[in-house]
């Protein structure tokens, strides 16, 4: 999918406040996330994280080697392939991913790049965060994906696990009103 920059700027605001149910498309996707320890703080990990790569996609240059990391929470990069003393959190979330794909850690760059605008590789885009009913350890992360039910998602969940998900379901497609009617995290 093309994320133009445009989109990204969008995108990246819907990162730090909840965009209005009438500007949802007809469906979204979601992924069910299970916690542990506070959502809240879960949350900000994974906020602080889109935000930052969301700014270096709609103003760097992907044509050079090595992108710049310094707006990039710090637990992020050590989590990373080749990083070292990652957070608890974060290597118990890397952990998991591993247990759950058989995949190692993303490199941080590698990972970067699925951000780059002229690409088309990253199938989705952030919507919102939410908490279902009854979810005090359960948050769902909810995705623009045009409607597609099969896109590409590795990158997305090598950034839930490593924000420190215990786990992280497969997308579901669902009604926009269904992301409408639960409350933001």
């Amino acid at each position: 999918m093309l994320h133009e920059i445009e989109d990204l700027e969008k995108e990246r605001a819907r990162v730090s406040a909840r965009p209005d149910a009438d500007s949802a498309p007809p469906v979204l996707a979601f992924f069910e996330v299970t916690v542990d320890g506070d959502p809240e703080q879960y949350a900000g990990r994974l906020r602080a994280v889109m935000d930052a790569v969301l700014g270096i996609a709609a103003s760097e240059s992907f044509d050079d080697d090595e992108l710049p990391v310094d707006g990039i929470p710090a637990w992020f990069p050590a989590v990373c392939r080749g990083g070292a003393s990652p957070q608890a959190f974060a290597a118990e979330g890397r952990d998991r991913y591993r247990e759950r794909t058989g995949g190692e850690p993303w490199d941080l760059q590698n990972w970067l790049s699925r951000f780059d605008p002229d690409l088309e590789v990253r199938g989705w885009a952030w919507w919102d965060l939410t908490r279902p009913d009854g979810g005090t350890d359960r948050l769902r992360l909810w995705a623009d994906t045009w409607g597609e039910p099969f896109f590409a998602w590795e990158d997305l969940r090598w950034l839930l696990h490593a924000c420190g998900a215990r786990t992280v379901a497969d997308p579901v497609i669902a009604k926009s009103p269904v992301w409408a009617g639960e409350p933001a995290v």
